[in-house]
């Protein structure tokens, strides 16, 4: 009997898998497993098998869970002169970042890991019909939408490190473009042969022999035991009010559920008396976004902050940056799954005859504040990802949300469950309605704020956007109003809906 469900997600052939796991009788997260195994294939550089991602679930009996299948650091620091380790520019359009990419970049991967954790805990399909999706995608070959491409481009420098990226991304030796179709062979028999063999073939089997052989001849930091060692963390959502809803989103290690909680809860100070495009608001979002950057850089400011509202956690000094996906979910039992995960940028590697490319979270200086080779031994990295779900006043899922974005992850989640609830728009103007940033010196604004500021203090400079852009995140969002569930795919990062209801 097949499942009523929705989706929101990144690309079409994720938000067909999903679908496929509602054809064949599967909840939310039967959809939610069939969605990320196929992101690997779909959404090449933002989930990877070399990656990790977080959960945020909400069962049909009420039980909210967070599960942390994010990046481990590595037991055994390797000195300096002995790993592979080196910058790299990216061209974001508007401005550039260095990472640092190489072997002794990655940390250890929890995907694999994580949806075996999500598969027995939650599932009622077996693998075998949930990776399907995955499996054929992977061999007939992913669409490459305009956005895939343009990811393809500003991560060129490092897609092509490796010779089989060159195979993998380009054709001819030129970049796959929109259109086109990008094949992972490789990766198709890597997942069948995980159906038969269990995650072990990754942590303990031939995947982590090779990863761990290779390091130890050429540079990187990761051991066999790193990898035998690895264990999901499923830990109590972080939850808050807001008004009369409640929100759940991600406890410690990730900073950014912490920056949510807060910022919402300065948020409902202010008065809203106003249109959400007027100068007004954009002196209320800018405020609040002056006060969770304060937190963000006074750690312990923070944690006092939490205690204060009864949110206390161990929070980590500084949250991630990379490249990042998210799609939310929903069935007609009342399961909910949101879903962020993230390679980082991928450390150029690619894992033999497995079309799988590792990640490269100890190449990302925004999580390192302390400097590179700073990280502590044998720890779960800290996130700003913070998928997220709004539960009405009966306790019921009435949100599921998310988005990629990097250190932005925060601010764009809170804005659109801002125009929810305060300003009444639906999900579709709520998710395509003008974003602004905060950043250093600089209050970026995306086009249809009030155009005369002139009236409201503010002291960055003013940067303003010509066009939505990615620069924003991509909120895929799923809103349920009088017992009816919509969607919108966020069009900054090209977005779709998929939906049995």
């Amino acid at each position: 009997m097949k499942t009523k469900g929705i989706i929101a997600a990144g690309h079409s052939q994720t938000a067909e898998a999903a679908m496929r796991a509602f054809e064949e009788g599967g909840n939310a997260f039967d959809a939610a497993v069939a969605a990320l195994f196929t992101t690997f294939v779909t959404e090449t550089c933002m989930s990877s098998v070399g990656g990790g991602a977080f959960a945020n679930v909400m069962t049909a009996n009420g039980e909210a869970y967070v599960f942390d299948f994010f990046c481990q650091t590595p037991r055994q620091k390797r000195p300096e002169s002995d790993i592979e380790f080196y910058p790299v520019i990216v061209d974001l359009g508007n401005t550039a970042e260095e990472f640092h990419i190489g072997r002794g970049a990655s940390g250890v991967p929890g995907a694999i890991a994580g949806i075996y954790a999500l598969h027995e805990n939650l599932c009622t399909l077996p693998l075998h019909i949930l990776t399907e999706p995955a499996i054929e995608i992977a061999k007939k070959g992913a669409y490459i939408d305009d956005f895939q491409a343009l990811d393809f481009q500003i991560l060129s420098s490092i897609l092509e490190v490796d010779e089989t990226g060159k195979k993998i991304w380009y054709k001819d030796g030129k970049l796959l473009e929109e259109g086109a179709n990008l094949y992972m062979p490789h990766l198709a028999d890597f997942i069948e042969n995980l159906v038969q063999e269990g995650q072990s073939l990754f942590y303990r089997g031939e995947i982590a022999r090779k990863i761990t052989t290779d390091y130890a001849r050429n540079g990187g930091q990761l051991t066999r035991e790193d990898f035998e060692q690895y264990k999901v963390n499923i830990t109590p959502s972080l939850r808050f009010d807001y008004k009369n809803k409640t929100i759940l989103t991600t406890p410690a290690p990730s900073i950014g559920g912490a920056l949510i909680a807060l910022g919402m809860r300065e948020l409902e100070k202010g008065a809203l008396n106003y249109d959400y495009r007027d100068a007004a608001h954009v002196k209320h979002l800018y405020d609040t976004y002056t006060y969770t950057n304060d937190l963000h850089k006074n750690p312990e400011k923070l944690q006092r902050k939490l205690a204060e509202y009864g949110l206390s956690s161990a929070i980590a000094e500084t949250g991630k940056r990379g490249s990042t996906t998210h799609f939310s979910i929903a069935d007609e039992y009342g399961n909910a799954i949101a879903v962020t995960s993230s390679n980082g940028e991928g450390n150029g590697y690619i894992i033999p005859n497995t079309d799988i490319m590792m990640n490269n979270m100890l190449g990302e200086a925004a999580l390192l504040p302390n400097g590179f080779h700073s990280w502590q031994q044998n720890t779960r990295l800290s996130s700003m990802m913070s998928p997220t779900i709004m539960l009405d006043d009966a306790g019921k899922v009435e949100v599921v949300t998310g988005s990629g974005g990097a250190g932005r992850i925060p601010g764009v989640i809170l804005q659109v469950l801002h125009y929810l609830i305060d300003h009444q728009l639906n999900v579709n103007d709520a998710v395509h309605a003008p974003r602004l940033h905060l950043v250093d010196d600089t209050l970026n604004l995306e086009p249809n704020f009030a155009h005369d500021l002139s009236t409201i203090s503010i002291k960055e400079n003013i940067n303003r956007w010509n066009a939505p852009a990615l620069y924003f995140g991509g909120v895929h969002t799923i809103h349920r109003k009088n017992n009816h569930f919509e969607a919108a795919g966020d069009d900054r990062r090209r977005g779709v809906v998929m939906s049995s209801f």
